[in-house]
């Protein structure tokens, strides 16, 4: 029993010491700590202004892209229409070409016959 008191006041005069003492957190740890902790805060500040502007940058990208995928389309349909118009165009040239060869040949056969 008398051990027992003795550990008892012993963990007193350790807890009391502890509490004066500051748990061993000097005032100079404390401040370093906190000039840490405002140090690491300030460069999430960074970080995120950084990344906010990286996703401004991306939404302009991203925007440019679909305006270059809409003047790509627009071309491309540009391309195709001129295409069939070409090809309309060049039917009609073979169907006239064919057209004035059946009448060179028709005109020839009449001079042909028409010759003595």
């Amino acid at each position: 029993m008398k051990f027992n008191l003795r550990v008892i006041g012993l963990v007193c005069v350790a807890a009391s010491l502890v509490a004066i003492l500051g748990c061993g957190v000097s005032k100079d740890k404390y401040e370093a700590l906190l000039n840490e902790k405002i140090a690491l805060e300030e460069k999430a500040s960074v970080a995120v202004k950084a990344k906010d502007a990286l996703k401004v940058e991306y939404d302009n990208l991203l925007a440019e892209k679909m305006d270059v995928a809409t003047k790509l389309e627009t071309a491309v349909n540009e391309r195709a229409a001129l295409k069939t118009e070409y090809d309309k165009i060049l039917d009609e040239k073979i169907s006239l070409k064919a057209a004035y060869d059946k009448l060179v040949a028709e005109n020839k056969a009449l001079q042909d016959s028409i010759k003595p």
